[in-house]
């Protein structure tokens, strides 16, 4: 396990960027905390997840 990746998951919170240190190869977050952007979104499509992070 990674060092910046905690055991837990944020409960309900799936994740598919495969190569994010926080995705747990289950599709679920370990992030400590998230933060979703941008300021100008209109629909889903719109976000992306500003605490990602490149394994």
């Amino acid at each position: 396990m990674n060092n910046n990746q905690n055991s837990t998951t944020i409960s309900c919170v799936e994740c598919d960027a495969v190569n994010c240190i926080h995705n747990n190869h289950q599709c679920r977050c370990t992030a400590k905390n998230i933060k979703i952007g941008t300021h100008s979104a209109c629909t889903s499509s719109d976000t992306i997840c500003q605490s990602f992070s490149a394994k």
